[in-house]
């Protein structure tokens, strides 16, 4: 069977389905019967059987919120997972998701004048919600309901956990993690040898008891049978989003979800693959019966849903943010774990807030760490484990924060928070945090002390047996599957570091023979994890410990292939400016005395000189520019060349931290108007407070609109009468400001202005804000400001501005682009379309429109040969249009790398 093929749902299971959505969800006539009808037409040969994507997009074609359309989903969803399940296929993450959207439509959907579905209590401690009932002679036929263990205190009375269910039974897991735990359970003849007794179950609807299903129940009450019986684990099975798991009938099972964390599934009740009239649950041997209330204390069905959706959510920032920084894209990743953390924090609705804000923390600080920017990590750090309660997690980041405490030359802290590491995770039996452990106290004892060296090479053999056995034992638990790391990536990762350092003690003692071969192992190892891991960083770390063993050795050629890898390769040099340290440091001049090429570019479009900027280690950037001050030698401007290389490098850095940390938390905060109210105060306040950003980057100015309209022209910066942004007015001045991007037509290189003799792009500028203006009625002219280049970046002194240039459009509520010929041919016209594409598409904060000639294609290519009103007309930019910045033309060649970077930072802040 093609697993890769769409499942097709017919209209018969529809149908069919609709009538236990119908008993399910409670929902009204008026709900179901526009739905039944609206089947009934799609009684069509070509139509009746298809995926559930075509379904979809004909409910939301033919009908409406307000009840047809949330029925119409829930059906959908459900008539697709019993499809699914009931064909053997795998439903896919995309189908998993749109499933998922489906029902949380329908549950939470503001449109119902009367709430779909309820909540009630399992005797498991998960709370339910019906989705579908189908009963036959007082059994279930047909029943999904959603599932949801809430963080809430209550998972059940453990006493009478294990349970059985009548029909076949599959879960598909939205969020969370769960452990299935299936049980052997046999009579046992001897009572005092038995384990449990079972109990049979009756459910009460407030109209009547009895051993009769009731979809909608009070209470559930389990009755002591007297049956001795022993039960003993089979298997234990952890699960997580988007895995499937079934549960034959009658097989006894329990499900296992930590009391700190949320989990969510959907679960199939199918007679049809399975059905039992007898599910005892087992419980204790000494109790007569047990009474599980349904009263949900509350919670509605659409709180729940909504809660689901929370969490998923933070899942897919954080798998995000975990891939990229494997990957080595870490910038990205740090977006998607900050908006991961700014989700938990700013939701009140967020289940567990603070456990998962740890979790997101203790990313962050080893984000943070392998980024160079050691203070913030150690600040991190110590917060989260402040926070968190004695885990593997808190392990983990212990161990974290000895290594950042390492880099920080507080080597004796180091110790401490290693030793602690390694006796808790002992404690705890966690082989692999025990395996990670020991490879740390093995490097802080080679740094330590000479005398101990011994003692450091005995501990980094073992790590590096101990990963050795974790990858020969695949059986093995995984110490933390939340991670999203595979033992066998995790021990890999571990065997690598291990032979690593393990040269170094070799070379210490003198074995350079053995330290090239541990080396060689340690970098072979790394490329074989490199093939699905993607880590460029752990690469490079291996290749200068093999180079550096191999110089050691007498082999300088070979060696300084592996310093100088084939480019775009991440050096050994950026790695060591990543994470600058003592030793780090000690080991960038090694390469710099073996004259490694300091100018090399890695696959994000970085050098060693950008990476040890960004972590704002002045040692770091100091041997780096020695490096590349020896390569050039003889040339007399190198010093000149050094200093601007320097800047821009600082540069990028300040990019970085204002894009990510400063802007983009306050468009995920924030919409509309507030939210960019909020940037340019934000924004103002920062250049204020740091000299450097203020010298570097230009402020927030604009051109009131009056003033624009009354000078008649297009004014040099010097001539304008332009306004500056600042905090203390609160931008009364200018509530809406208006960012204009279009080409400089003026052949003239000796001319002052851009704009050519007609005055062509004023005139156009002119008629597309009164265009505006009439299409925005609630913009206010009088508080309007215009941003145009030539007026409000000083043209005598433009760097700062054009520095500042993607701060100042995500500051502007509008952009419209002058869009001519040759508008998209023209690099710097095109960088600020994708900066407003990447912003509207990600955030919805900003309008953007392109004036246009009648009969314009969306590339930009018009009839009109000049400028008259009548020809000209605004329509909203094309977000789907796709540019490649590499093709652009510039005036200015050696601007392109400026403008490839802010593509970058662009995609960074959306």
């Amino acid at each position: 069977m093609d697993d890769t093929a769409p499942c097709y749902v017919p209209l018969s299971s529809l149908q069919h389905v609709l009538e236990g959505v119908s008993a399910a969800s409670l929902a009204p006539a008026d709900y179901v019967g526009p739905v039944a009808t609206w089947l009934a037409q799609q009684d069509d040969q070509e139509t009746n059987n298809r995926p559930l994507l075509a379904w979809r997009s004909a409910v939301e074609a033919d009908l409406s919120f307000g009840g047809p359309r949330e029925v119409a989903y829930l059906t959908l969803a459900v008539a697709f997972l019993r499809e699914t399940g009931r064909k053997s296929l795998d439903a896919g993450a995309d189908d998993l998701e749109l499933v998922w959207n489906s029902v949380h439509t329908a549950i939470s959907s503001p449109h119902l004048p009367r709430p779909l579905c309820t909540v009630s209590r399992s005797a498991q401690g998960f709370l339910a919600v019906p989705l579908c009932s189908l009963l036959k002679d007082g059994n279930i036929d047909e029943l999904f309901r959603l599932h949801v263990w809430l963080p809430d205190g209550h998972r059940g009375n453990p006493d009478f956990a294990i349970h059985s269910h009548q029909p076949f039974a599959q879960s598909w897991i939205l969020a969370g993690e769960g452990v299935d735990l299936s049980y052997d359970v046999e009579p046992s003849k001897d009572a005092a040898l038995s384990t449990h007794s079972t109990y049979e179950v009756a459910w009460n609807d407030g109209k009547g008891q009895g051993a009769a299903y009731k979809t909608h129940q009070t209470y559930s009450i389990v009755q002591n049978t007297g049956t001795p019986m022993r039960a003993s684990l089979r298997t234990s099975r952890v699960h997580a989003r988007n895995m499937t798991y079934t549960i034959p009938a009658g097989a006894f099972h329990s499900t296992k979800v930590a009391p700190d964390l949320m989990h969510a599934t959907l679960f199939f009740f199918d007679s049809h693959r399975g059905f039992t009239p007898r599910a005892p649950v087992l419980g204790p041997r000494g109790v007569d019966s047990f009474k599980q209330l349904r009263d949900p204390a509350g919670v509605t069905a659409k709180m729940l849903a909504e809660r689901v959706q929370l969490l998923l959510t933070w899942e897919m920032l954080v798998e995000r943010g975990r891939h990229l920084a494997k990957t080595s894209e870490l910038e990205f990743a740090l977006v998607a774990l900050n908006d991961a953390l700014v989700l938990c924090e700013s939701s009140e609705d967020f289940p567990n807030a603070p456990y998962y804000r740890g979790l997101v923390l203790g990313e962050l600080g080893s984000l943070n760490r392998r980024l160079g920017r050691y203070q913030k990590a150690r600040e991190i750090l110590e917060a989260a484990i402040g926070e968190t309660e004695p885990s593997l997690q808190r392990v983990e980041m212990s161990g974290e924060l000895g290594v950042v405490y390492r880099h920080m030359n507080l080597v004796d802290d180091a110790k401490r928070a290693f030793e602690m590491q390694y006796e808790t995770a002992k404690e705890l039996g966690s082989e692999q945090a025990m395996c990670r452990a020991i490879g740390n106290l093995g490097i802080v004892n080679y740094q330590l002390s000479q005398q101990m060296l011994q003692l450091a090479t005995e501990q980094l053999k073992e790590r590096v047996e101990r990963a050795r056995r974790l990858r020969e034992t695949p059986d093995a638990p995984v110490a933390d599957p939340n991670k999203g790391t595979g033992k066998l990536t995790f021990a890999a990762t571990q065997e690598i570091v291990g032979h690593a350092r393990l040269s170094l003690c070799h070379a210490a003692q003198g074995k350079t023979r053995q330290a090239v071969d541990s080396a060689l192992a340690s970098l072979n190892l790394s490329f074989t994890l490199e093939a699905t891991q993607k880590d460029s960083t752990l690469v490079a770390f291996s290749r200068f410990f093999y180079g550096r063993a191999l110089l050691l050795d007498g082999q300088r050629a070979e060696a300084l292939k592996q310093f100088n890898p084939p480019p775009p390769s991440c050096t050994p040099a950026m790695a060591m400016c990543k994470e600058p340290s003592d030793e780090h440091r000690k080991y960038l001049e090694e390469l710099v005395d073996a004259r490694a090429d300091m100018d090399l570019v890695d696959e994000q479009g970085y050098t060693a000189l950008d990476y040890a900027a960004f972590s704002g280690d002045t040692a770091s950037e100091e041997l780096v520019l020695e490096g590349l001050r020896r390569k050039y030698a003889g040339d007399p401007d190198i010093e000149d060349k050094l200093k601007q290389r320097r800047a821009e490098a600082r540069l990028r850095r300040r990019y970085r931290e204002l894009f990510q940390e400063k802007m983009r938390p306050i468009l995920l905060r924030h919409r509309g108007a507030d939210a960019l109210r909020e940037l340019r105060r934000v924004y103002a306040d920062t250049l204020s407070a740091e000299e450097e950003s203020g010298r570097i980057f230009d402020r927030l100015k604009f051109m009131r609109w009056r003033d624009f309209v009354r000078h008649g022209e297009l004014l040099r910066s010097s001539e304008a009468l332009t306004s500056r942004f600042e905090t203390s007015s609160g931008g009364a001045e200018a509530s809406f400001v208006i960012f204009f991007s279009y080409r400089w037509i003026n052949k003239d290189k000796s001319a002052s202005t851009p704009d050519d003799a007609d005055k062509t792009q004023y005139r156009r500028m002119k008629a597309a804000v009164e265009e505006f203006l009439r299409m925005h009625s609630s913009v206010d002219p009088e508080t309007l400001g215009i941003w145009v280049d030539i007026s409000c970046v000083n043209q005598d002194s433009a760097m700062p501005g054009v520095n500042a240039l993607p701060m100042i459009l995500a500051q502007c509520n509008a952009v419209i682009s002058l869009v001519d010929d040759l508008y998209y041919t023209r690099a710097w016209c095109a960088i600020e379309v994708v900066m407003i594409q990447k912003l509207k598409r990600a955030y919805d904060v900003h309008l953007w429109y392109e004036q246009v000639a009648t009969g314009t294609t969306p590339s930009g290519e018009s009839t009109a040969d000049h400028f008259d009103a009548k020809t000209w007309f605004l329509r909203a930019g094309p977000l789907d249009l796709e540019i490649t910045l590499a093709e652009k033309h510039l005036t200015f060649e050696e601007d392109r790398p400026k403008v490839l970077f802010l593509e970058r930072q662009s995609k960074l802040l959306a």
